[in-house]
């Protein structure tokens, strides 16, 4: 019976629409996972080996270059070991042949880019000639290139481990044949040295990645040759328990094999290849992090797309069983929702109406327009929407009407809201601001017939907004007096209260700056110091008010005939300075003298006389008197002490 119950509830969940939309959800999103994972795997497969066979193509090519530039040299080597004279090979006749066998050896080493010189050892490991620069008997016995043959070692290519050259300090790569005698012993060794740097540059050539590996060893213990990307502490040191050594040792001539390197722990896939049948092997590997790089993108977006997929799929499917749900409660909620807007339409403090456009009367206003304007719901409903508004806003309210109406026409679907502010007339005869926010309905044929309006009180707001403009009106007017008074200040602060003209202060900044820029420009610049003749006479006669008229009468005429880039300052007492800038010496000596002979001219009014005076003038000029300002005043005061000796009334220049 249980087992009945329990198909007859599976039988009916089947046969429900939801559950066959969830299970068909489920297989059709495992379908996509599973066909996405075996694409992304056969995706990783092609990857690695597309990374084998180009790890496989670059070291066939490094092989080829290499096993060519070395069967080059040995060919060389060979050739000179035949061609050269035996005699040449005696240290006793180095200097009858050295300019031949120089030549003969610079020959070679000119048809080899990657040889830097050749070199010839006689027996005892003395160097007898070198294709770069004079030997000087240098010594090469410990070498093990040398040793090799001197102790009877074969007659073949010899490949030494990188070594310093000591002539050259660079680090080498001596690749060598021997000279025998005719009884087996050794005559001489003929060494080419390889340019590591020039052999490097092709490995540079080849592409294999940021993190990827070109590397020369030697096919005996694996040690380095050279190495892209270079390490320094890895030169001629041997592998020890390394898988591709160990196919090497075990007769491989070439292949390839994942591993990951005991120098960094980087996982690579690397190719490697004997060359030819020297000592020696190259090898390239690209990194696994390199190689399955757009792999991993690729497995990233297929994960990002199989989400998406499964989400937007998920939405559907939980749209679907809500709208199933929805469509139950859609009478409720529409219940519910007439009644919330009663509600709120009743209960807020904003007033909300309605205007048929037709009549442009109003069609439904909530009672809050009793507390707002005194008027009740009744006494508005059927009257005209502008009979509460004052006669300008009436007509912005018709022309704003106007205005949506014809937007809406044009198809402008943001004219079907509008906020604008309006004056309204309450039933007491005051008069309110209201912010009145108004949407155009429309109806089922997209016809516009009603105004949905909502009216807000902001006359507080708006006298808020007055008061603070006011203030901050007030407080720019404060602001800008305080521009005022500080620009006042700032001019009495440089100014000499009796005369108008600039104070000491003022001609000390305004004297450095001018001189450190005739310095820089290579512009002249002069200065002119004046002093009132018996100036103490005057007061002590007349008095400090007659002295104080004198002092301003001299000020004004100094600032009338003066040009706007010149300074005129009162210096001190009965003392005055003009700076003249772009002026050189003699021009102001003129200048000088037309202020002399202005203030003889001069008269004073006091009492029943005129009183007259005169005033002796000091020129100095930058930079023939002074190069500093403390030099071009020092020059201007001797030249004024000068013009009071030599009688006063007169214009005086100092030269040292």
């Amino acid at each position: 019976m249980e087992q009945q119950a329990l198909g007859r509830v599976l039988g009916r969940a089947f046969r429900s629409s939801q559950v066959r939309l969830v299970l068909f959800f489920l297989l059709t999103w495992l379908a996509i996972a599973c066909l996405v994972v075996f694409l992304l795997l056969e995706g990783r497969r092609q990857a690695e080996r597309g990374a084998e066979a180009e790890v496989s193509a670059i070291s066939a090519i490094l092989e080829a270059r290499l096993s060519g530039a070395f069967q080059r040299v040995q060919a060389a080597l060979e050739h000179l070991a035949i061609t050269l004279p035996v005699d040449a090979l005696e240290y006793a006749f180095v200097e009858h042949f050295r300019n031949g066998v120089v030549r003969e050896l610079g020959f070679h080493a000119r048809q080899f880019p990657e040889v830097d010189s050749f070199r010839i050892l006689d027996a005892e490991g003395q160097l007898l000639y070198a294709s770069r620069g004079r030997p000087d008997g240098g010594d090469f016995s410990d070498r093990s290139y040398f040793k090799a043959f001197d102790h009877g070692a074969g007659n073949g290519l010899f490949f030494s481990e990188v070594q310093t050259d000591r002539l050259t300090s660079r680090p080498a790569l001596n690749v060598a044949v021997p000279v025998r005698t005719e009884s087996g012993g050794l005559r001489a060794v003929i060494v080419a040295q390889l340019d590591l740097a020039y052999l490097s540059s092709w490995f540079e050539s080849v592409g294999v990645g940021g993190n990827g590996v070109v590397s020369l060893r030697r096919a005996e213990d694996g040690s380095v040759i050279l190495r892209r990307p270079f390490v320094a502490g890895l030169v001629n040191q041997p592998l020890t328990n390394n898988v591709l050594q160990s196919q090497l040792e075990g007769g491989a001539r070439s292949g390839t094999l994942r591993m990951s390197a005991a120098v960094d722990g980087v996982e690579r896939m690397y190719g490697f290849r004997r060359l030819g049948d020297y000592p020696l092997y190259v090898t390239a590997g690209r990194a696994t992090v390199d190689y399955l790089a757009e792999w991993w993108h690729a497995a990233w977006l297929a994960g990002l797309v199989g989400l998406l997929l499964f989400l937007v799929m998920l939405l559907v499917l939980v749209r679907f069983l809500r709208e199933v749900g929805q469509e139950a409660a859609a009478g409720w909620r529409v219940r519910e929702s007439e009644a919330r807007y009663r509600m709120l339409a009743e209960n807020t403090r904003d007033v909300i109406w309605t205007v048929d456009i037709p009549t442009r009367c109003y069609t439904y206003v909530s009672p809050s327009i009793s507390e707002m304007t005194g008027y009740s719901p009744a006494e508005v409903v059927g009257q005209p929407f502008d009979a509460r508004l004052t006669p300008d806003s009436a007509a912005r309210l018709a022309r704003e009407i106007d205005l949506g109406l014809r937007r809406i026409a044009a198809g402008d679907r943001a004219g079907n809201v509008l906020v604008s502010e309006f004056d309204q007339i309450c039933k007491d005869g005051t008069q309110i601001s209201t912010e009145v926010v108004s949407s155009y309905l429309l109806d089922e044929d997209g016809v516009v017939r009603t105004i949905l309006g909502i009216a807000r009180n902001i006359s507080e707001r708006k006298a808020a907004e007055q008061a603070l403009r006011e203030s901050n009106r007030q407080l720019h007017a404060r602001i800008e007096e305080i521009g005022r008074l500080q620009v006042a200040l700032q001019e009495l602060a440089v100014r000499d209260s009796l005369t108008g003209l600039y104070n000491r202060r003022y001609l000390d900044e305004t004297l450095d700056r001018e001189v450190s820029r005739a310095r820089r420009e290579g512009n002249p610049l002069s200065l002119v110091m004046i002093d009132i003749d018996y100036f103490k006479r005057v007061n002590d006669t007349y008095g400090h008010q007659v002295g104080d008229e004198v002092l301003r009468t001299l000020a004004a005429t100094l600032s009338t005939d003066i040009r706007a880039e010149d300074v005129a300052c009162r210096y001190g007492g009965e003392e005055f300075l003009i700076l003249l800038p772009n002026m050189p010496l003699e021009t102001a000596i003129l200048r000088a003298e037309a202020w002399r002979a202005a203030v003889e001219r001069l008269s004073i009014a006091h009492g029943n006389f005129e009183l007259t005076f005169t005033i002796s003038l000091g020129v100095s000029a930058y930079p023939d008197q002074g190069k500093t300002p403390d030099d071009l005043t020092r020059c201007a005061d001797q030249a004024l002490y000068q013009a009071k000796h030599e009688g006063r009334n007169r214009v005086s220049m100092h030269c040292d």
